[in-house]
């Protein structure tokens, strides 16, 4: 099960972060906010963020038992990566 919960992780945050990759191809010239929407969010990339947000957190549901309160860590860790991106992606717009 812990092989299961772990492939879980790393395709979510996988899909997480290809979901905010979408987004910042979509949109070369404009800013991604955190909250709210893009001026042009392709459908993708809401379907690969609900896909990866989904199977981080049912990792973290099968890790639970186990790990405790630290499956909150592994989501924060899982999706940590994605959510570095929009800042970088802002800060290049920035420059141009």
């Amino acid at each position: 099960m812990h092989i299961v919960a772990i492939a879980l992780v790393l395709a979510g945050a996988a899909a997480f972060l290809m979901s905010v990759q979408l987004a910042g191809r979509a949109n070369p010239e404009g800013r991604l906010p955190y909250l709210g929407r893009p001026a042009v969010l392709p459908g993708w990339s809401i379907g690969l963020r609900v896909v990866g947000a989904t199977m981080v957190v049912s990792a973290a549901m099968l890790l639970a038992p186990k790990v405790g309160y630290w499956s909150v860590a592994i989501v924060a860790v899982a999706l940590l990566p994605g959510l570095v991106m929009i800042p970088l992606h802002n800060r290049a717009v920035a420059v141009r």
